[in-house]
């Protein structure tokens, strides 16, 4: 959190992302909330006027994070890779430190993408107006090298990739016995896609 934002407004994000990823949205009050800040709800309601409000701007910065400044950042790195081995490890590697860095606003945004029309439209919105078309320059970038299958399309490529990376926080999360090292089976994710995206 940035470090000019009033301690009332840190505090309640805190806490909200904190229940809301414990929790769910639904489920966690703003009585809660406060409780957990250690501030009232008039403090909560001073900064943010609802809870939606509230769950909007624990989720906003991380959808953002993709639209624009993200896909420069992408792009820049992806178009240095040389071989689909090497994009297809970047990918794994930068979008899952992503996640562990970003993990209870995350869990979050995809629960509440799957029940909140307003959390849908927002990333909706966030895509529409992106100028940058994300998608044909992922497929331009893993083209490039010959080695993509003809018959695989950059949502393709973001499902298979997106979810190895999902079944593997699963992993980390509900069973991390299964998980002995984090560097090993990014590799192993990493072969497991190449091998299903070449031709």
């Amino acid at each position: 959190m940035h470090q000019a934002m009033p301690k009332g407004k840190r505090s309640a994000l805190f806490s909200a992302t904190e229940l809301f990823a414990a929790k769910g949205f639904e489920e966690t009050s703003t009585s809660e909330i406060a409780a957990a800040a250690g501030i009232s709800q008039a403090t909560i309601f001073k900064y943010f006027h609802t809870k939606q409000d509230l769950l909007l701007a624990v989720v906003r910065p991380v959808m953002e994070h993709f639209f624009p400044v993200y896909a420069n950042h992408f792009f820049k790195e992806l178009t240095a890779c040389t071989t689909l081995t090497s994009m297809v490890h970047f990918m794994v590697t930068d979008r899952y430190q992503f996640i562990v860095d970003n993990i209870e606003p995350v869990k979050i945004m995809a629960r509440e993408m799957m029940t909140s029309p307003e959390i849908r439209q927002l990333f909706g919105q966030l895509v529409a107006t992106h100028d940058f078309n994300f998608l044909s320059e992922l497929l331009r970038n893993f083209r490039r090298t010959g080695e993509l299958r003809d018959d695989i399309d950059a949502a393709a490529i973001l499902r298979i990739i997106a979810g190895q990376i999902l079944v593997y926080l699963i992993q980390t999360t509900y069973a991390p016995v299964l998980v002995n090292d984090e560097k090993h089976d990014m590799q192993l994710i990493t072969e497991q896609i190449v091998r299903a995206l070449t031709k």
